[in-house]
């Protein structure tokens, strides 16, 4: 008797010290820090291209931006009004101007056109698929590629002839570091794997002024649109796959696209809004990023209703593809300020609900806990009485 009673009082201990532990240390730091949780490892890792570097999402976004007088330079990678700007405020998570400070808790490695081929090489994992024929083209996409690679290139990294290693990579921390060790990471990508590359060696070669060779243009469009979604769509997962591996446990955003041009007009004399023809192309892409975040268990952010500039009445195709101007051009292409606002809000929402359902488990954990201890405890007094009455 006394043997089995020594196995309950044992059984009890250890329920109650769980109980006391575990579920007590989230309480506490809920009630301290609610975002704590967020602010471990190096903090939040934003992904993505020029609508996650933040175009036109503040009123010194070119400063911020074309800084020593190139895009791509990493002095200042903190972009006033950028979504994962508002999204570390929100959190309380400490963004540098200098990336040289490895106390930040935000780090977007972002730039214009980065695609997910783009990550896919800074992390060194093989697509069958090289990019230079867009991405590293130009002088500019060679710098921050380079860029780059000195900043977070793991020694895995490929570099424009595919060999491993750049030089020197990793000087702050190589990507896989970044990813491995990230809390919240939100992952932009696909515009410029599909979109930027159809509108580049499709909608860019077309004469609009020929109507006869826009039929053989439209169907050259669709035939690279097809072509780039259906790579999209396996190269997409091994960045996914490689986040789930290394770091399961981070909060993971999937951030869809939205198409800016929507509400642009055949010509600037033909009032007819064509734009939104190609939301197809945008919707396909939500749609697989959709699927993705249900298949890996990540959350989902929609922006295909986010402010984008009034194109209707001010703009038309025609014109939009006659722009030279690289920021004139951005400020159409990109959301606006509002848009970003928009697009932080919608990230917001759905981490903070991801984080009050970590709490409804934990609470239920505790509460679960708490019935078994108060049920040992029940027991142990009767049975402790009965053996006091037998021994008595």
């Amino acid at each position: 008797m006394k043997k089995s009673t020594k196995i309950l009082a044992l059984i009890l201990a250890l329920c109650m010290t769980a109980s006391l532990f575990f579920p007590a240390a989230y309480a506490a730091d809920g009630q301290e820090d609610p975002y704590a949780v967020l602010k471990q490892g190096v903090g939040y890792v934003a992904i993505g291209d020029s609508f996650t570097r933040g175009y036109g999402a503040g009123d010194n976004w070119q400063d911020q931006i074309y800084r020593n007088e190139y895009p791509g330079d990493y002095d200042c990678r903190n972009v006033d009004g950028s979504y994962p700007n508002r999204v570390a405020e929100a959190f309380g998570l400490y963004a540098p101007d200098d990336i040289r400070d490895t106390d930040a808790k935000l780090w977007p490695l972002a730039h214009d056109a980065v695609s997910t081929a783009y990550v896919l090489d800074l992390l060194g994992i093989d697509d069958g698929f090289r990019d230079e024929e867009h991405l590293y083209s130009s002088g500019a996409m060679m710098r921050r590629y380079a860029a780059d690679l000195q900043y977070f290139g793991d020694p895995l990294s490929y570099t424009l002839d595919g060999a491993s290693t750049y030089g020197k990579t990793g000087e702050i921390m190589s990507v896989r570091e970044m990813l491995k060790n990230a809390s919240l990471i939100t992952i932009g990508v696909g515009q410029t794997d599909v979109i930027y590359k159809t509108q580049i060696f499709g909608l860019n070669t077309m004469d609009l002024s020929d109507t006869a060779s826009i039929p053989a243009g439209v169907a050259n469009i669709l035939k690279l649109y097809c072509n780039y979604f259906n790579y999209w769509k396996g190269a997409y997962p091994l960045l996914l796959d490689y986040i789930k591996e290394v770091n399961p446990d981070a909060k993971v955003v999937l951030v869809g696209t939205v198409n800016p041009i929507r509400d642009a007009t055949a010509a600037d004399d033909v009032a007819i809004r064509i734009g939104n023809l190609i939301n197809f192309m945008m919707d396909s892409i939500n749609a697989y990023t959709k699927m993705c975040a249900m298949k890996y268990g990540y959350m989902y952010v929609d922006i295909s209703d986010v402010e984008t500039p009034p194109s209707a009445t001010q703009m038309s195709i025609g014109h939009i593809l006659s722009i030279e101007d690289d920021i004139e051009f951005a400020l159409i292409a990109h959301p606006t300020q509002k848009g970003y606002a928009q697009i932080a809000e919608k990230i917001i929402s759905a981490v903070k609900n991801d984080l009050q359902k970590d709490a409804g488990v934990m609470q239920n954990l505790k509460a679960f806990f708490t019935k078994i201890i108060d049920w040992f405890r029940t027991f142990f007094a009767k049975l402790t009485s009965v053996f006091g009455r037998m021994g008595g």
